[in-house]
């Protein structure tokens, strides 16, 4: 990268020691829906989904349509489950795609069938219940309802039952022996004798709730390395210093002067800011690791640069940056830079995920990929 001022790295090793730590905590009748909405978390979903098809993954989700779309064009041939409700005008692309709706309510359900009858074509959907969480999901008052359409309609595939946890990372919260009892009253009353599966963990309750595992999962962050100790953070965030020079004492440092040196200090100025997902948040707080040391960030962070303070050390333009990332036994990651920001480390990796100026080089078993999906044969 001696021609980029600024990168994401993202290590394809570390997402296949995720998924086997996934495959160890789950049994083998157990299938994995992995979730790769949203750029795969910031990964890049072109690579990340296709890598995960190669590992023997038939099963993935997406939060809208739109993505689902792509997937098709990036070559995905397994099933493709939309998340998030969408509106009946998006109904067509269902069929044209071969994708799965979640539906999660009865005024979509009904016109899905309409539409599925006229083209006299079958369709597979999951039926999301509502057990708790209050956003996508038909609330189980509501399913008798929901059986009565699907009645009228031959042409729909009810496959599977769907809901979501909302506190599964603590596993002490009250509200998880709500959701797990109302969990098996459905699964008890729906699917046992009807063909059907159900899908409840995301990587909460793969991690802590082992009995909500059923017969698939919907694992997220935990494939790009958070949600447990054994996993490895994917992505990696570098740059390289543009400019040292040296300032005198009581000198203000960026907008609004909110570090004020002391005495004479030395400053790296590195080519990232809250453009490029680099948080606001993270002024006077954040530290980066250059030649194997941390060095604290001084004053705001602007929109695509800050400082941080050198002093005394041999530090040149040119010198490369871990902004997020391990050097050494040094480690920054997603999870620090979320609870300095006050955030969550989802947030911490689609913000640089999706920062157009920052390239992307994959790595596999420690060799950068000029061409990933050529290389590894995806």
């Amino acid at each position: 990268m001696e021609n980029k001022l600024a990168w994401r790295e993202v290590d394809l090793s570390a997402l296949l020691n995720n998924l086997k730590i996934i495959k160890e905590k789950i049994e083998e009748k157990v299938e994995i829906i992995a979730v790769v909405k949203a750029d795969a978390y910031g990964h890049g979903a072109r690579v990340i989904s296709r890598f995960l098809q190669k590992e023997g993954i038939k099963k993935f989700a997406v939060a809208h349509i739109e993505e689902g779309i792509e997937l098709r064009n990036y070559g995905i041939t397994g099933e493709i489950l939309i998340l998030s409700p969408q509106l009946y005008y998006s109904i067509p692309y269902f069929f044209e795609f071969n994708l799965i709706p979640l539906v999660s309510d009865l005024f979509f359900l009904e016109e899905l069938g309409k539409y599925a009858k006229k083209l006299g074509k079958r369709l597979k959907f999951h039926l999301a219940i509502d057990t708790g969480m209050g956003r996508e999901g038909i609330l189980p008052s509501d399913i008798e309802k929901a059986r009565n359409i699907l009645s009228k309609y031959s042409e729909l595939h009810l496959e599977a039952l769907s809901t979501h946890l909302s506190t599964p990372e603590n596993k002490k919260d009250p509200y998880n022996i709500f959701q797990k009892e109302l969990c098996q009253k459905i699964y008890n009353d729906l699917i046992d004798n009807h063909g059907i599966y159900f899908h409840v963990s995301n990587t909460g309750g793969i991690f802590n709730f082992p009995e909500l595992h059923y017969q698939a999962i919907r694992p997220g962050i935990s494939l790009y390395g958070y949600g447990d100790k054994k996993l490895k953070p994917v992505m990696e965030v570098k740059a390289r210093v543009t400019l040292v020079k040296e300032v005198p004492a009581g000198w203000g440092i960026g907008y609004g002067h909110t570090y004020i040196t002391q005495e004479n200090m030395v400053l790296a100025l590195i080519p990232i800011g809250y453009a490029d997902g680099y948080r606001r948040e993270l002024s006077n707080k954040a530290k980066v690791i250059i030649k194997g040391e941390f060095f604290k960030v001084v004053g705001r962070i602007s929109m695509d640069q800050f400082t941080v303070n050198v002093t005394g050390k041999d530090i040149k333009a040119g010198d490369v940056v871990t902004v997020m990332g391990r050097e050494g036994d040094k480690i920054i990651d997603a999870q620090e830079l979320s609870i300095l920001s006050n955030t969550i480390p989802y947030e911490i990796l689609t913000g640089f995920g999706s920062a157009k100026r920052l390239c992307t080089v994959y790595r596999f078993r420690g060799k950068n990929l000029k061409d990933p999906i050529e290389e590894l044969g995806l």
